[in-house]
């Protein structure tokens, strides 16, 4: 498979998540502890229950029934969810809210069985390029969530080197994957 090395370009990951490809993103240093908080995440559209059939199947090797979690920018939160009651932190996808009429027609992908996701708000503290990928879907789609998930296949530890992102992105037979300052893609930019 040819691939196209490229510098990061927002406008081209928004365009290839709004054609409905899969990528991942491995920015800087791993993270720490259960959740992929934008550093070591697949990223994808969450507008069709087939997108989250496809991960779960196909990438992941999971049953389909579990959850795949959201990020939303802060200024989208009430848009998409019911606001918590009690002060509480929403950057480490550990609390589950309660998803709005509007989440459930514009991302399906990510709605529980029980009408909640457990959603990592993206805000000062997130990933400046996950922010800045997540506006420019929301400007061509109208629609401010994306799918995030570990960056792992079933039953591997999520990825922490630069070479385990690339072979994982081959591996999981990933469309794109951005690798700190590249665009990686067998597409076009």
């Amino acid at each position: 498979m040819l691939q196209n090395i490229h510098p990061i370009d927002i406008g081209a990951i928004a365009g290839f998540l709004a054609e409905g490809n899969i990528g991942a993103v491995a920015l800087g240093r791993a993270e720490a502890g259960p959740r992929a908080l934008g550093h070591r995440s697949i990223l994808a559209c969450a507008r069709t229950i087939a997108m989250k059939e496809r991960i779960n199947g196909l990438i992941k090797q999971r049953q389909a029934f579990q959850p795949l979690a959201p990020i939303c920018l802060a200024e989208d939160l009430a848009t998409y969810f019911m606001l918590p009651t009690a002060e509480i932190t929403l950057r480490y996808m550990t609390f589950a809210l309660r998803c709005t009429d509007a989440t459930r027609a514009q991302a399906p992908a990510i709605v529980h069985a029980d009408g909640t996701a457990r959603v990592q708000v993206i805000d000062e503290h997130a990933p400046p390029l996950l922010a800045a990928i997540l506006r420019e879907y929301r400007r061509r789609t109208g629609i401010g969530i994306l799918i995030n998930t570990s960056l792992n296949g079933r039953g591997e530890p999520l990825v922490n080197t630069a070479a385990e992102a690339l072979t994982a992105y081959k591996r999981l037979d990933l469309d794109f994957l951005v690798l700190d300052r590249y665009l990686i893609s067998s597409r076009v930019c």
